[in-house]
């Protein structure tokens, strides 16, 4: 017998059944969460520069100096990284101190938060519970994501915030007054949140104001634009009292972000040849790797990478077309991405395409549920309903992955990193806080030492490379073995050739890592000659 809403004072019948299976849904989600992030959660910090970056600028926010660096003595304000993600550190820091467990768990939360929230926007675009639920528990399982929520980066924040702008746009009224809409000034808020966390949020600006232009709601448009400046003026005004000036166009028009020595790019057919490499690298093989983490992807013929790459752009495309109302969104959203990933420097692989793996992995599913009805109806056939739930095979493919992690976890430290933050440790135990040290990673020696920091030089030129170390006034140069070509290519000869100015202070083996206490004087000395 067909169930029939009642309408009384009360909620329909239907209604209150539906709410009920999005409630279960939202608890099994939860749990797959519990599951997942439990199993893979590392209390270590991540060895990559950036998380302790997050944390140093954190701790100078907490501790009055504002948005700055304090790697050196003057605190020189800084626009490195935005500042949303150190802020919210900061914030967290102030209520439970310096406690990396805890921060963690702050950043698994935004997760969780996320992928609850992508749920209700797919099941609100496509009157599908069993496609969203299917897609997001795979998001559950996604190693690479599953990461990102365990580290102390900016990503899985800026997911939160990209999502939660894009739900609240999809729960706007079309016949209300936005300054009567709580969903607009959501969605405003959550738009700049996003952008001070990451950059690249320009785009999402940029896809919802497409939107709104495209189904012609001016008064929409020009609303947000206004509010979105206002909002991000103080930032603006900010920059321009310190003669801040953005990086990244330098890192556009670099030849190799790594080597300067290698100059810009200064010829179309250059640019072009890099944005081909990008395309491949980042595009083709980065999609394959945030939507099947487990594919292996490393062990293909670059002729598999490349069909299954296409195969999968088309289909992402195609389910981002297949939204409705939202498609100039969607499809605006994404090619403002696949923009940005062809114009920025080569060599990062699928590092920036994870904060779009959400979204990547629901267009496809989307893409493939779509072009499986069609054809079913083509025949005359319904697609069973619970043709969604097939997805899920993919989870089981995910756990081996995620089994990998969890011994991970249990690791100690790499023996170059742990031999490095020791030597860190060491330093700050002389309690000496004014010496300066010349280091690969600045921001992690910082963060276990104390002591102030800088870089070398990145030159072939080992006179350059006393200058420069004079100039910053080193007291210390530290010789690792972290695996950075730089060390390598710059430092390492610069000592080997002036071997007279570096003293030998404390060396610890296995592998060899090395503290030098610098001649500065008998370095001036020769120069000067």
């Amino acid at each position: 017998m067909k169930q029939k809403a009642v309408i009384t004072g009360k909620k329909p019948v239907l209604e209150k059944a539906t709410d009920k299976n999005n409630l279960v849904y939202l608890i099994i989600l939860s749990f797959v969460f519990l599951l997942t992030y439990s199993h893979i959660f590392d209390a270590k910090l991540d060895l990559n520069g950036d998380n302790f970056g997050y944390l140093n600028f954190a701790s100078s926010i907490l501790h009055g100096k504002g948005y700055s660096s304090p790697l050196s003595p003057d605190y020189p304000a800084t626009n490195w990284f935005p500042p949303g993600y150190s802020s919210i550190l900061a914030v967290l820091m102030f209520f439970f101190g310096n406690n990396i467990v805890l921060l963690k768990i702050a950043n698994g939360l935004f997760f969780l938060g996320g992928i609850l929230l992508f749920f209700a926007l797919i099941k609100k675009i496509t009157k599908n519970a069993p496609l969203a639920f299917s897609a997001c528990v795979l998001l559950l399982f996604n190693s690479g994501l599953l990461r990102l929520a365990t580290i102390l980066m900016s990503e899985i924040p800026y997911l939160f915030f990209s999502i939660l702008a894009l739900y609240c746009l999809s729960k706007l009224d079309d016949d209300i007054k936005i300054w009567k809409s709580k969903y607009f000034y959501g969605m405003l808020l959550s738009a700049v949140a996003a952008y001070y966390v990451r950059s690249v949020a320009i785009v999402l600006v940029g896809a919802i104001i497409l939107h709104w232009l495209f189904e012609k709601k001016w008064k929409r448009a020009v609303s947000f634009i206004a509010g979105f400046s206002i909002l991000y003026l103080p930032w603006m005004i900010r920059n321009s009292i310190h003669g801040i000036k953005g990086r990244y166009f330098e890192a556009i028009i670099s030849v190799n972000n790594w080597r300067p020595e290698e100059g810009q790019i200064n010829t179309v057919s250059a640019f072009l040849g890099k944005m081909a490499v990008n395309f491949y690298d980042t595009v083709i093989r980065g999609f394959t790797d945030v939507l099947f983490p487990f594919a292996y992807v490393d062990e293909m013929t670059k002729t598999m990478v490349v069909i299954l790459g296409v195969i999968i752009l088309v289909v992402t495309f195609f389910g981002a077309w297949k939204t409705g109302r939202y498609r100039f969104l969607f499809c605006s959203y994404l090619l403002g991405n696949l923009l940005i990933f062809l114009l920025w420097h080569s060599g990062n692989g699928s590092r920036y395409v994870w904060p779009l793996a959400p979204f990547i992995a629901f267009f496809f599913f989307n893409g493939v549920y779509v072009f499986a009805d069609s054809i079913l109806k083509a025949s005359k056939k319904a697609l069973p309903s619970f043709f969604p739930y097939v997805y899920l095979i993919f989870a089981f493919l995910s756990w081996p992955m995620l089994n990998r992690m969890h011994i991970a976890s249990a690791q100690d430290y790499n023996p170059a990193y742990k031999n490095y933050f020791d030597m860190a440790k060491a330093v700050k135990r002389q309690g000496n806080k004014d010496l300066v040290i010349a280091c690969r990673k600045p921001d992690m020696f910082y963060y276990f030492s104390g002591t102030y920091v800088t870089n070398y030089l990145y030159s072939l030129d080992d006179k350059k490379v006393l200058k420069d170390l004079i100039d910053k006034k080193v007291d210390f140069v530290v010789l690792e073995q972290l695996g950075y070509g730089s060390t390598g290519r710059y430092l390492y000869p610069a000592i080997l050739k002036n071997q007279e100015l570096f003293q030998v202070v404390m060396h610890l083996k296995e592998p060899d890592t090395y503290l030098f206490y610098f001649e500065k004087e008998k370095a001036k000395k020769k120069l000067d000659k």
